[in-house]
């Protein structure tokens, strides 16, 4: 018999791993397998947030148009979030993935100009990329971070899924570090995750020097050729999974060592059924 804190420790591993718009559905299948309301609501509020924040969850913050990004990069304490462009803090209720209470924040002056530059190229981009894009454009401490996530969900079809990126920009020293990752899920007659990352860095070619348009020019420019080269390597490497892979696994022939005339088959069944009347 599990432990409490077993239970608890298992149902935060399976909501952790929730595949992408489904996070209430496996929310309701760990409240089935604990038991215990009390106990989950009070031991999963951890995992809830990692999934969140890590998941780049969007939510709509009252008085705040469009959805906001809910990410590390702009977390204040454990509920409280940053939105950079109005410049206000919300608090979040991880459970229901819903925003209240936004009040004004403090920016970080210093680098203002740049991060609001480089915010405005990033929804251009981020929309023009990705038909339901989210982005967002933290500064602080010297350090400008873009995230964006796209979110595609198709229950009807069988299929959700999601593209995360993360982008970071030293501006003392123009260095630039990025994290790609897609998650799809697909589960009709069947159950197949892909999950996969790219860690990528690289140094921009214009500094803190330049004018600030030249310097978010340069790194959406940066953000663009390496999320098209990874997004086509992807595509070129499923063709080569379907064309070569899946078919490199199939019997050439059947254990008779004889190919089966499909175009007969139908004349077969008829002959079978009108023996049988």
């Amino acid at each position: 018999m599990a432990t409490s804190e077993e239970k608890i420790k298992i149902a935060s591993s399976f909501l952790k791993a929730a595949p992408p718009g489904e996070i209430n559905d496996v929310f309701n299948d760990v409240r089935v397998l604990v038991g215990d309301d009390e106990l989950l609501e009070g031991g999963i509020l951890a995992a809830l947030e990692e999934y969140n924040t890590e998941e780049l969850a969007t939510v709509e913050v009252p008085g705040i148009d469009g959805k906001v990004i809910v990410s590390k990069h702009g977390q204040i304490d454990a509920d409280r979030f940053l939105d950079p462009k109005t410049s206000q803090v919300f608090s979040v209720d991880h459970f229901r993935q819903t925003a209240s209470e936004p009040e004004a924040h403090e920016r970080d002056e210093e680098i203002e100009e740049l991060r609001k530059q480089i915010e405005t190229d990033a929804e251009i981009y981020s929309a023009d990329r990705y038909a339901e894009g989210v982005s967002a454009v933290y500064g602080s401490k010297g350090v400008i971070t873009i995230a964006i996530v796209h979110n595609r969900y198709s229950p009807s079809n069988f299929w959700n899924g999601r593209w995360r990126s993360v982008w970071t920009l030293d501006i003392a020293t123009s260095e630039i570090k990025g994290t790609l990752k897609c998650k799809v899920h697909y589960y009709e007659d069947g159950n197949v995750q892909l999950e996969t990352s790219k860690d990528i860095e690289d140094k921009l070619s214009k500094n803190a020097e330049h004018p600030h348009k030249v310097v978010s020019k340069a790194f959406i420019d940066l953000i663009s050729a390496a999320e098209t080269k990874y997004q086509t390597a992807l595509n070129e490497s499923y063709h080569e999974l379907a064309e070569n892979t899946f078919n490199g696994l199939r019997r050439a022939l059947p254990y008779t060592r004889t190919k089966i005339d499909w175009s007969k088959i139908l004349t077969y069944r008829i002959g079978a059924e009108l023996a049988a009347k």
